[in-house]
């Protein structure tokens, strides 16, 4: 079924209940349905129909959120688009991906055909129903990331893949009709824009707090009694931990506060849970089949090293390289397969893919073994192991460990080629002021065997970031292959 189907049936039998609020206005669904019939009416009069492609490139704010609704009920394709993009960017996108309009909410973009939308163009107009088919559930959602060149390349999703995504957030997590959950990623991510849209289709609420955000901001909304749950990538839960001055967690009233995009090391999730909250719940995701595992918090402290274990409806294998699924405790690329997978890929080039020759399995990347309790550690993923003297070495184990040296804030580790090794070990680290290298040295031959000790150690102010906030290791290789 077309996911708008679910937010109307809200609109018609619960239709004063509050299913947004931004900046203290609220949206209830009745309203926010309104809203949604208006932007399909501009939508049609623009000629967009079945099966077109329609890139939304806004801030965050209620109308982007409820301009995704609007291109599933009339069957389109929705692309997401980061409104920071060049309009050489856009245009890229726009022809990688084929897309027959975007919707922006700035300045038309250059040489693209799109619309500006503001909610004062469509408060007042309705549209006949007719025009909105909501037994359509087929293509839905092409769910952006990065190729091998930089470039965009896409999942394609149906209304069927979204829906069981969310079901499994539901039975998963916990998420439900009385949840509500705060907003603080931008919507052209992909974890915050499912969770919102998955509050939207349940029948709770969304609070929208437009990032980017001041640690400050993020503890004014999260003190909020009413907010129930919310997602923070790892990068903005570090950013919180100096701001807790008692001896409880920060916010005792969240039920749910889930980081996904990058693992925490023990450590630092052993500081959450004592410093932020204690309903801390880990997420391992990825964009082309969305939830994978989910560690509870009542896990986390006995398996902080982990990412817990598949989500409903979900399988993992750990394979080699003949695919033969490996034993306990042993080292191989991570497979799943589930009703929220995609099935068909569009490449950077706007190739499209099927993957239905592997019976459904989908391998995100990652290197991981499977614990005799059933929970998945992430090792590192497939491409960034170095390879040492015919050694494989995983970085994620030396950052663990250089992540607990008192003088080190955060630290990325990466190969580098060396005629000698075939490659040898570099660690990028942000310091403290009194970063000693002997004192690390030393702490790194205590923990670590010679082989895995870094042969260098480059100080930075702060480590270069992504949009999504992740560290930017294809930057920090580029630097040292420039010097």
């Amino acid at each position: 079924m077309n996911i708008a189907a679910y937010v109307k049936n809200h609109a018609n039998h619960n239709g004063n209940k509050i299913a947004i609020i931004h900046s203290n206005t609220k949206y209830t669904y009745k309203k926010i349905w309104s809203l949604i019939e208006g932007v399909c009416e501009i939508l049609i009069s623009k000629g967009v129909a079945k099966g077109d492609r329609v890139g939304l490139s806004m801030k965050d704010h209620p109308l982007h959120l409820i301009a995704h609704f609007s291109v599933a009920a009339i069957g389109g394709v929705i692309v997401p688009i980061d409104h920071r993009w060049t309009d050489k960017e856009k245009q890229n996108t726009s022809i990688t991906f084929k897309i027959k309009l975007i919707i922006t909410d700035q300045e038309s973009p250059k040489n693209i055909e799109s619309i500006t939308l503001k909610e004062s163009d469509i408060s007042e107009k309705t549209s006949s129903s007719h025009h909105i088919d909501l037994d359509y559930d087929k293509e839905l959602l092409i769910s952006l990331s990065s190729g091998t060149t930089g470039k965009p390349k896409g999942a394609i999703l149906s209304h069927d893949n979204l829906y069981q995504r969310f079901e499994s957030q539901w039975r998963s997590i916990g998420f439900n009709r009385n949840d509500y959950f705060a907003l603080l990623t931008p919507l052209f991510f992909g974890a915050g824009r499912s969770f919102a849209m998955s509050m939207l289709v349940v029948g709770g609420t969304v609070e929208i707090a437009p990032p980017p955000l001041k640690p400050e901001e993020i503890i004014q909304i999260l003190k909020k009694k009413y907010i129930s749950a919310t997602f923070l990538p790892p990068t903005l839960l570090r950013r919180l931990i100096p701001f807790s001055l008692s001896s409880k967690p920060m916010f005792s009233q969240l039920q749910y506060l889930i980081y996904s995009g990058e693992p925490l090391h023990s450590e630092e999730v052993l500081e959450c849970l004592n410093k932020i909250s204690s309903n801390l719940t880990g997420y391992y995701a990825s964009s082309e089949g969305g939830g994978i595992s989910l560690i509870k918090p009542k896990e986390l402290r006995e398996f902080s090293n982990t990412v817990g274990s598949p989500i409903h409806q979900t399988e993992i294998k750990i394979v080699d390289d003949t695919d033969s699924i490996v034993g306990e405790n042993v080292i191989g690329k991570l497979k799943y397969r589930g009703p929220g997978v995609a099935t068909k890929f569009i490449d950077d080039k706007g190739n499209e893919s099927s993957t239905n020759k592997d019976g459904g399995w989908f391998a995100p990347g990652d290197l991981a073994m499977m614990l005799p309790s059933g929970h998945i550690e992430l090792i590192g993923r497939g491409d960034d192991v170095i390879i040492r003297g015919g050694i494989n070495i995983y970085p994620n184990e030396i950052e663990s460990i250089l992540s607990k040296a008192n003088e080190i804030k955060e630290v990325v580790v990466v190969g580098h080629k060396d005629r000698k090794f075939g490659e040898t070990i570099i660690a990028f680290v942000e310091t403290t002021n009194d970063f000693d290298p002997k004192k690390v040295l030393d702490y790194c031959k205590e923990h670590l065997a010679p082989y895995k000790i870094p042969e260098k150690f480059i100080k930075m102010d702060s480590l270069p970031k992504k949009e999504s906030g992740k560290i930017d290791k294809k930057q920090l290789r580029q630097s040292l292959i420039s010097s």
